[in-house]
């Protein structure tokens, strides 16, 4: 007897040189029951993708190649993915990324046992000369507040949609909105949809990670705060006991900024107007948060907050010997647009 059909969502543009070897994980798999349903970005500055996305759906029947407006972004394209699906259940698998051959089944059998709407796994961080895995832990079964409490403290998984099976009724009404990061802004909803979700870190998704210039650095902080300004504000409505957690994880964010702003900075007549009044502002937000009595605020913290207002040029000393560190790792940055 059949368990239900997955459907996997894969957003792909110009990922040529990494496509071959996420289809074919997915192919690969050993929960047989799939349609795989590739949403290229046409329109834009294309290469092989699309060719290389109908030549394996030429091979296996259950691909569907769909041709997506590239300018549209990423959430548009999850949006058609899960639209035209007809699975019971749905994941993603980023074109760029891949996945061990036991997976979904794995995600699957978790989801049964449990009795739950969402199965999240843990992941392998791949840089170019290594993988790093996800830290091993007991399997635990979550309710929507456990969910909240774990991203807003950053202890375990994140706001990522693909490393996670979800029952199809949980994108009922739901949809992804265009810009970057668009999972940040939905996973957390549909995490608080779920009546149980459950969470096994064994590692399955190949989540790969690519060096990013300091332009690039500076957006995606600034994306993450703009991105965690609204699930901030979304925990605090429903759990207001959050509240003290919520405010902590925002002056972090905003500190964060402004470490990437000091090493990034090229002086005055190399800085733009709109580079400036953001530093500014996240100045300003730690200096009219610095005072109040919040015990989520760490004592690192409060030295970073002391730093930020009082020691910048020490505060922009270690950032930059932490970041060279990273670089000397293979660890540059571990954000990408997605």
């Amino acid at each position: 007897m059949s368990r239900g059909k997955i459907s996997i969502i894969s957003i792909i543009y110009r990922v040529e040189d990494y496509l071959p070897q996420a289809i074919e994980s997915m192919t690969a798999q050993t929960y047989k029951d799939l349609e795989i349903i590739l949403c290229v970005g046409v329109g834009g500055d294309e290469d092989s993708s699309l060719s290389i996305c109908e030549k394996y759906a030429a091979k296996d029947e259950r691909i569907r190649v769909i041709k997506r407006d590239a300018d549209r972004g990423q959430g548009y394209a999850r949006n058609l993915g899960i639209e035209a699906a007809t699975g019971d259940y749905i994941g993603f698998v980023d074109g760029d990324d891949f996945i061990e051959k036991d997976m979904y089944e794995r995600l699957l059998d978790n989801l049964e046992k449990y009795d739950a709407d969402i199965s999240v796994c843990g992941k392998f961080s791949d840089y170019d000369n290594t993988s790093i895995p996800d830290r091993a832990a007991p399997v635990r079964v979550m309710t929507n507040k456990d969910c909240y409490e774990m991203l807003l403290r950053g202890t375990g998984f994140f706001f990522h949609c693909w490393d996670k099976l979800y029952k199809r009724e949980i994108f009922d009404g739901l949809s992804f909105p265009g810009g970057y990061l668009e999972d940040r802004y939905v996973i957390g909803k549909a995490l608080y949809r779920a009546k149980r979700t459950v969470y096994d870190t064994t590692p399955l998704y190949h989540y790969r990670i690519r060096s990013d210039s300091g332009s690039r650095v500076l957006c995606m902080s600034e994306y993450n705060t703009d991105a965690d300004t609204v699930f901030c504000a979304e925990a605090k409505e429903l759990f207001p006991e959050f509240s003290d957690l919520a405010d902590a994880t925002l002056l972090y964010d905003h500190i964060t900024n402004i470490q990437n702003y000091l090493i990034h900075f090229k002086g005055k007549d190399g800085d733009t107007d709109e580079m400036k009044e953001r530093y500014r502002a996240h100045l300003q937000y730690v200096r009219d948060n610095k005072n109040r009595k919040n015990p989520e605020v760490s004592k690192k913290l409060r030295l970073k907050i002391f730093m930020t207002l009082y020691m910048r040029p020490l505060l922009k000393a270690v950032t930059k010997k932490r970041s060279e560190k990273r670089n000397s790792q293979n660890e540059v940055f571990k954000g990408k647009i997605s």
